[in-house]
């Protein structure tokens, strides 16, 4: 998962925000709004807005095997036009 430095920038990053959700929760609802999208193989982007921030992630999904959900990989995350690096798997 994330590393210790990164989850408490994109922490910090939330308080001053005013995101009142935790980091983890805010990037398993993004990957599922880019798993919802259906979309398998290419870059996808989604938008939310969680407090004051308003959030852009960039992932791709990838096909499920043997009947599994299908993996989402989360490479950047904006926030209010500042990108952090995620670089991990959700779902």
């Amino acid at each position: 998962m994330l590393n210790e430095e990164l989850y408490e920038e994109l922490e910090h990053e939330f308080t001053k925000c005013r995101v009142d959700e935790e980091v983890e929760d805010v990037l398993l609802e993004l990957a599922e709004a880019l798993a919802d999208m259906g979309i398998t193989g290419r870059q996808l982007s989604v938008k939310e807005q969680a407090g004051h921030a308003k959030l852009v992630a960039y992932g791709i999904c990838e096909d499920g095997e043997d009947g599994e959900e299908p993996g989402v990989y989360i490479k950047t995350l904006t926030i209010n036009g500042k990108e952090f690096e995620i670089e991990d798997y959700f779902l």
